[in-house]
């Protein structure tokens, strides 16, 4: 699938741009949801489980693309 670069606001990678694909009309998704992964250092035995984020597209701005952050994916 051809992806296109988007730009994400807000929570863990504020900032950043990075691919997202779109579907066969090139439309790009209405939200993304991100693992939140990574090194474990600390004292439990385990780590914790992972957190998935949740970003919605921004239908207003288009030149990049922008998802804001829109927390914590409802489990």
């Amino acid at each position: 699938m051809p992806a296109v670069e988007v730009w994400f606001l807000g929570g863990p990678i504020d900032g950043r741009l990075a691919p997202v694909e779109v579907d066969e009309t090139g439309t790009l998704p209405q939200v993304v949801q991100l693992l939140q992964a990574g090194f474990y250092l600390g004292v439990a035995d385990n780590p914790s489980q992972p957190i998935e984020h949740q970003y919605v597209h921004d239908e207003a701005e288009t030149c990049p693309p922008v998802y804001r952050y829109a927390g914590p994916a409802q489990t």
